[in-house]
């Protein structure tokens, strides 16, 4: 698959991080586009495409007007028509809560699920003590949610909490969102011993309810801790149990056998509707000798 059929979106000034980060993963398999009204979210990214939203250059924010950021958003489509167009899957990670990344990703996920993609959405959450922009999320998130195939509540609690634990930034994403968006593009975009493509994705995405994106991975001889730490996963925030649709892939290393797939496999679905359809898919990466990875998309969620 090109990469100019997989596209990573950054939107707003936490959204442009996350992209950024996740990207350089995934650089040889996506293009990355980046979009806010600041300039500082496109310094040192000349390999990006660049959606400035604030046209008339006053440096005049739009940081608590997101139907000024949808406006121009809307405006400034045709500019981006192409990439949109030859995109098939669509990642758009952003921070709700301000302007830009509440404004401009509904109308980003509306224009590329138009256009025939499927979209992704990574969506973090304001803290609690952040009523303002709080408010303006819960208001937001029933339209991204339409607009969207899959749209990921990311918990910012739950993310420091979890970079704190890490030693890691949670404006960077603490390594989780880059870890989701390689796991779902490498899924995608590489080819395996089972092979999985956009298609099979589109079989899992249409059971109605809710659906999540799930990466977690740990040693090979383990693979019920893998299963563990996947549904404890700190991002998710909705129960799996009943689900309707499951693309799973698992990936290792050389040493991965069958038996390694199956019983990952097994384990992860066995709480699952008793008619849950499953499409398998498992991919060989030297990187991965001795751990395995589990990346899933899990569908008809309650």
């Amino acid at each position: 698959m090109e990469s100019s059929s997989l596209l990573v979106i950054g939107a707003g000034g936490l959204g442009c991080r996350w992209a950024r980060g996740a990207h350089s993963r995934v650089s040889s398999e996506s293009d990355l586009m980046l979009v806010d009204a600041d300039m500082e979210s496109f310094k040192g990214a000349s390999y990006a495409h660049c959606m400035h939203l604030d046209p008339t250059g006053t440096e005049k924010g739009i940081a608590a007007l997101p139907a000024l950021a949808a406006h121009r958003t809307i405006s400034a489509l045709d500019e981006i028509d192409q990439v949109l167009t030859n995109a098939e899957l669509v990642v758009i990670l952003t921070g709700l809560g301000g302007g830009t990344g509440t404004g401009s990703t509904i109308e980003l996920a509306r224009a590329s699920r138009q256009r025939g993609a499927i979209v992704v959405v990574v969506a973090g959450l304001p803290f609690a003590e952040q009523s303002f922009r709080s408010r303006m999320a819960n208001d937001a998130l029933p339209s991204l949610e339409d607009a969207a195939d899959i749209c990921i509540r990311v918990s910012l609690e739950r993310l420091a909490w979890q970079s704190r634990r890490r030693r890691l930034n949670w404006q960077q994403g603490s390594g989780w969102i880059e870890e989701l968006v390689e796991g779902l593009i490498s899924t995608i975009g590489k080819l395996g011993k089972i092979n999985l493509d956009l298609m099979d994705l589109k079989s899992i995405v249409k059971h109605k309810g809710g659906a999540t994106l799930i990466v977690a991975s740990g040693p090979l001889e383990d693979t019920r801790k893998i299963v563990e730490d996947a549904r404890r996963s700190p991002l998710i925030d909705i129960g799996l149990d009943g689900a309707k649709g499951c693309l799973i892939q698992v990936e290792g290393g050389p040493d991965m056998t069958l038996s390694h797939i199956s019983s990952m496999t097994e384990n992860f679905t066995s709480q699952f509707d008793e008619n849950c359809q499953v499409i398998l898919g498992a991919r060989v990466s030297d990187r991965l000798i001795g751990r395995l990875r589990v990346v899933a998309v899990v569908s008809g969620l309650d």
